[in-house]
């Protein structure tokens, strides 16, 4: 089965459908809302590991937190499974005021682009093991 867009903890039978369908490799990504810089994204890749529970575990590519994928769809309430568009990754944005309106375009490019290479050489790691 194929990943859905977005899974709701809300909705009927989401976290059920989100833990049945999650496999090693896959993106998953949650929308971090902030009330002084607008929202942002995080990024999580499904490795290949299990908690004591049984529950898949999830790693962020940003800044190597790990946790179950269960606790990352409780504490989100929505997990997607498609990229957010314009919008920075909350690991890699850029916070330097000094730089000129161009600078701050190119480093969060920059950012973005080396988050993904990250994400997909992780996925790849843990796709390649299951």
């Amino acid at each position: 089965m194929s990943l859905k867009t977005v899974y709701d903890i809300n909705k009927r039978g989401g976290e059920r459908n989100f833990l049945r369908d999650i496999k090693p490799g896959d993106h998953l990504f949650v929308i971090n809302n902030h009330s002084d810089r607008g929202n942002t994204y995080s990024e999580w890749i499904v490795t290949n590991k299990h908690t004591l529970m049984g529950h898949r575990e999830v790693k962020s590519p940003s800044h190597g937190g790990v946790m179950s994928a269960q606790s990352l769809i409780r504490r989100e309430q929505q997990v997607f499974t498609q990229r957010p568009e314009r919008m920075p990754n909350l690991g890699v944005r850029d916070l330097h005021d000094e730089y000129t309106a161009d600078a701050q375009r190119v480093a969060k490019l920059v950012g973005d682009l080396h988050a993904i290479e990250t994400a997909n050489a992780m996925s790849r790691q843990y796709a390649s093991r299951r």
